[in-house]
């Protein structure tokens, strides 16, 4: 592998290339002999219209074209091709987004996620959306809280989707089918009902059987069913005044997320994560099946008005809904053991009205109020099988007993109990309870023990950013941003006992005696607090060199931040613990051209980065939730690189390679020693690198063939902060390869995709839920998938 990983570094640094920064089509701009030179991309990250080389940022750009053609219409396939970025897919409601090595779960939000320039990152059960009919998506690198807010603690990725257009009616209709029963059908329509109104519509039906053989009582697992639709329109009655209307519809249904248990294999099978596993679902999940089912709705206003020469005046109104309800077996194995039903619910509202000034270029900039509001309320449920629970805990019960497991079995088989031997044994556990017996009671356990918790959180933000460029010459520039934000947080949590112990009159469980197992604070009491954080300043400042018209430079300075938290705990009588908020100063330099009369692209930097009280998230079993803590400081630097080069009018070559050293520090600002000293972050391959060709073949007036194979690779790295060895997934590689033709008259194409080529096994995840109580599982990557489509245009 050292080899391999060795020439892929070598052949992507030869060829300077990348599909993050692919222009749309490499013809000339003012040279028409000249069909190798490569356009550059207009973006929005600074919230104007900017040719990309004057953004004085690190940013990849993905356009809608590249999108569709590299078919990456997932969120992890995208990130492939996107230096830097890592996203890990279990399930719709646990999306993982990590950013040079810092993921966005647990807490706060700490990578910016955006759909047409509002927020979505701070509802987690709403970030992962369809990908489909897309205009582009731009990933920021940094802090960026002046452009993306407080949550952009280390950058931001903006999915921006096609407008309605005035510039005439369009249509095209895509079919796909392929392995596991894959089939999608897209449907996207523009027309332009008059010269100031226009209507664009885009339907999406995807389905997919799981690929994860289950061998429980629900249907094989990471199978997928997504409809989403989504209307636009828009009204531009003169050139001053133009008003957007996006509105969005998605509803999920997934068979699940595989766990395969590390400890127990099923019946007749193994410990492999890549052979079939067992799952089971019970009657008290919530849910007919494991998986998940999702309903979205969003609604987007964006309103653009000039305002004489200099001024524009813009604003964003959105609101969003977002039901879930998802059944999970986090044992991954037939027994009744860590069985969850979780119900999400979120509604969010968020105005931003914002000033831009732009005076000929010398000067330009802006500043503007932004308001957001957020409620949601979680309700989890918990059952089990006493007996089962009962042997995962024994050595916790024989210690709270005073006495070894061996010491009670046998204690216990003086006694006559049957089945003593197996008070340890989860498969096959004893049927009473231990501590019971010991005591001279005999009580069966409850084989159907079921608790929830109920808990709700609110969040309102109100910020106020500004922003400006100064252009000293046609060389030097400087810009300058500054965000100030104050929040109101609330949160409440009650625990019930919904099914306990019989022998016990139903009001407590028969292996502690309490009333419930994942919550240490009194049953039916609300815990509550609410907490106005102080303001608080985040910035950035930028100066870029123009070395020439085709390569600028730039050195960026800035502070990101993620804000305080709530977190359950059992230290305060509320029942929450306020998390101290994580700082991160970041310092970065780099380069963006082009070369060889525009025939290549590049985009390169250097960064480093220094964590103030970095925030984890982990499981907690005796609170029944995900708790955020302080983890002390951490250090980050590294260096990204990506380019194109356009080797011939019909081959372009791509690729990307990211370093990236992300890590604790030994010891906090005071010189305590940190829980996670020198481990690395999860998520955080050192090296992650990319490479592929899109190679086209005209045939003389008849259209043309095109191959495109491409091969990304990354290095080891940890699923969890502990960095237990068990949790870590070893370097590897996917190669896909992509198959079409499009005849001259463009009005329809045919295409195969071939997505992990070589079958390669690799995890995406690994401990869950699970590892919290000791039994790690295993979440498996995507096996070989073969697809074939056409689509047609009208």
């Amino acid at each position: 592998m050292t080899s391999l990983k060795t020439l892929v570094l070598a052949t992507t640094c030869l060829y300077a290339a990348s599909t993050s920064a692919w222009a749309q089509e490499a013809t000339s701009s003012g040279d028409e002999t000249n069909t190798r030179q490569i356009e550059t991309i207009i973006v929005t990250a600074q919230k104007r219209e900017q040719n990309q080389i004057d953004v004085p940022i690190n940013i990849s750009v993905l356009g809608g074209a590249r999108v569709d053609r590299l078919n990456l219409d997932e969120l992890d396939r995208l990130a492939d091709f996107v230096p830097g970025l890592e996203v890990q897919l279990q399930s719709l409601n646990a999306p993982s987004f990590a950013l040079r090595g810092i993921t966005s779960d647990g807490g706060r939000s700490r990578v910016a996620l955006f759909q047409n320039g509002v927020a979505i990152s701070n509802v987690r059960s709403g970030q992962s959306m369809a990908i489909h009919d897309m205009e582009r998506v731009e990933i920021v690198k940094g802090p960026q809280a002046t452009l993306f807010g407080q949550g952009a603690l280390v950058g931001g990725i903006n999915f921006i989707q096609n407008r309605a257009s005035l510039r005439g009616n369009t249509g095209e209709l895509k079919i796909e089918a392929g392995s596991y029963n894959a089939t999608k059908a897209q449907f996207i329509g523009n027309v332009a009902v008059n010269d100031t109104f226009a209507v664009r519509g885009a339907v999406l039906l995807s389905a997919r059987d799981g690929y994860v053989e289950n061998l429980g009582n629900s249907p094989d697992l990471m199978g997928q069913d997504t409809n989403a639709v989504r209307l636009a329109a828009r009204w531009m009655p003169n050139d001053d005044l133009r008003v957007d209307l996006i509105l969005n519809g998605q509803k999920d249904d997934s068979t699940g997320t595989q766990f395969k248990s590390s400890v127990f294999p099923p019946a007749g099978g193994d410990l492999s994560p890549f052979t079939p596993t067992a799952m089971n679902i019970n009657g008290d999940q919530l849910r007919s099946k494991l998986g998940n089912d999702r309903d979205i709705t969003t609604a987007t206003a964006i309103v653009s008005y000039q305002l004489g020469k200099n001024w524009t005046l813009n604003s964003v109104t959105d609101s969003r809904n977002i039901v879930s309800l998802e059944a999970f077996d986090s044992d991954g194995t037939e027994l009744n053991l860590l069985q969850f039903g979780l119900v999400d619910k979120a509604t969010a509202f968020s105005q931003e009205l914002r000033l831009n000034y732009n005076a000929d270029g010398r000067i330009s900039g802006f500043f503007g109020v932004n308001y957001y509001k957020e409620s949601t309320s979680q309700l989890l449920r918990f059952s089990t099988d006493e007996a089962h629970l009962q042997a995962l805990f024994a050595t916790t019960i024989a210690g709270a007993a005073r006495l070894s497991v061996a010491q009670i079995e046998g204690i216990l088989a003086l006694r006559g109990v049957p089945n003593a031997a197996n008070f340890d044994n989860v498969v096959n556990p004893l049927r009473v309870s231990a501590l019971g017996a010991l005591q001279g009671n005999i009580i069966p356990l409850n084989p159907a023990h079921v608790e929830q918790s109920y808990g709700t959180t609110t969040t309102e933000t109100r910020d106020l950013f500004g922003d400006i460029t100064f252009k000293f010459n046609d060389k030097l520039s400087l810009t300058a941003g500054l965000r100030y934000t104050e929040e109101e947080l609330g949160a409440t949590s009650r625990a019930s006992l919904i099914r306990g112990n019989p022998a016990l009159g139903g009001l407590s469980n028969g292996v502690f005696f309490n009333q419930v197992f994942l919550s240490s604070q009194p049953v039916g009491v609300l815990r509550q607090r609410d907490v106005t954080s102080d303001g608080a300043y985040t910035w950035r400042l930028n100066a870029a060199y123009r070395l020439s018209d085709d390569v600028n430079t730039w050195l960026a300075y800035g502070r990101g931040r993620r804000p305080e938290a709530l977190s359950s705990s059992t230290a305060n009588p509320s029942g929450f613990v306020v998390v101290t908020e994580e700082l991160y100063d970041h310092v970065e330099t780099g380069l963006t051209g082009f070369f060889f009369d525009r025939s290549v692209r590049v985009t390169s930097s250097l960064y480093y980065g220094e964590y103030t009280d970095f925030q984890t998230s982990r499981f907690s079993p005796t609170l029944g939730t995900f708790i955020t803590e302080n983890s002390g400081n951490a250090t980050q630097y590294g260096f990204e690189f990506e380019g194109q080069w356009n080797l011939s009018p019909t081959a372009q070559l791509f690729g990307s390679y990211a370093y990236n050293f992300s890590q604790y520090d030994d010891t906090d600002s005071a010189g305590n020693r940190l829980q996670f000293a020198g481990n690395s972050f999860r998520l955080s391959p050192e090296h992650n690198a990319s490479i592929g060709l899109d190679w086209r073949f005209p045939m003389a007036g008849k259209g043309e063939y095109y191959i495109i194979p491409s091969y990304t690779w990354k290095s080891e790295h940890f699923f969890e902060d502990d960095n237990d060895p068990r949790e870590k997934q070893k370097a590897y590689g996917v190669a896909d390869v992509r198959f079409g033709y499009e005849p001259t008259s463009k009005k329809w194409t045919a295409n195969l995709s071939v997505q992990n080529a070589f079958d390669e096994e690799y995890l995406i995840d690994a401990g869950n839920t699970g590892g919290a109580f000791g039994i790690l599982t295993y979440i498996r990557g995507m096996p070989r998938m073969v697809t074939a489509g056409v689509s047609v245009k009208f």
